[in-house]
């Protein structure tokens, strides 16, 4: 009797070892509880962009603090409609001025809205263009194109957004997109459902380092969109509450939580 007790025992501990086996499918990466922690907090990665204005030929441009090109005038009413008539005619001849295009960086064409005419007998037209960085969409990277148009040509007057060169990021992912939720979920310890998202972006962070000291960092993330929400904002004294959805960005290499938030609320 005691040695069928001790053979069926043995049996069950070898189930039990099984079950805890570290093939499982629970969807977590390997990282344990530590990368559940959020990296950074909003005032980590609270950066206040400097900026100011300069002339660039005719065109008057905004640059920030790292050189970049947050918004260019080509072409304003009250200039001669010549100059309107030599500014550039698509955002490919702006290459090299506003932006760097290459093999790596692109611009793709995510939405356009009409305007009725306007002065000179021009229309006007905005397109809007997502950046990408090796086919993966750049989080917050985006450019806006406004044109000047008529039957037979068309010109950019102003051009805005923010434009981010990468250096050498690795866009092949070590997580999936179910992997990531899952990872939120647990942070949430909330279940997922079907309406859970996960997006995958190069993403460019300005990191807190002392003060006002900060250092930029690139890395592959899911952007997670989790449960509804309800926050309470204020216009002027007045509270008013408002729908939304919590969020995450979670490194698509360690699956390390960078940062918990609320979708469209980005710290950048």
């Amino acid at each position: 009797m005691k040695k069928y007790l001790y053979i069926l025992m043995s049996a069950m501990l070898m189930v039990m070892s099984a079950g805890c086996s570290s093939d499982d499918d629970s969807g977590m990466p390997e990282g344990g509880q530590e990368n559940l922690i959020p990296l950074y907090s909003s005032n980590d990665l609270h950066y206040r962009y400097n900026t100011h204005v300069e002339a660039l030929g005719n065109w008057n441009v905004c640059k920030d603090d790292e050189g970049r090109f947050r918004w260019a005038t080509l072409y304003e009413t009250t200039d001669p409609i010549d100059q309107l008539y030599a500014a550039p005619s698509s955002y490919e001849e702006l290459n090299g001025k506003l932006f760097n295009l290459d093999d790596d960086h692109s611009l793709k064409l995510d939405s356009v809205a009409y305007y009725p005419a306007t002065n000179e007998g021009y229309s006007r037209r905005v397109e809007i263009y997502h950046e990408y960085y090796r086919g993966v969409p750049v989080l917050c990277g985006q450019y806006r194109f406004h044109f000047l148009y008529n039957p037979t040509e068309q010109h950019i007057h102003h051009c805005s957004g923010f434009f981010m060169s990468f250096d050498n990021l690795d866009v092949t992912p070590a997580i999936t997109g179910d992997q990531a939720i899952q990872i939120f979920s647990t942070y949430l310890k909330k279940p997922s459902d079907s309406s859970w998202t996960a997006t995958l972006y190069a993403r460019e962070y300005h990191v807190r380092v002392e003060g006002e000291t900060f250092r930029r960092e690139q890395r592959l993330v899911y952007y997670v969109t989790g449960p509804a929400a309800k926050v309470k904002v204020y216009m002027g004294d007045w509270p008013n509450e408002i729908d939304t959805n919590k969020s995450a960005e979670i490194d698509a290499h360690t699956g390390q939580i960078i940062y918990v938030g609320l979708k469209n609320s980005i710290p950048f």
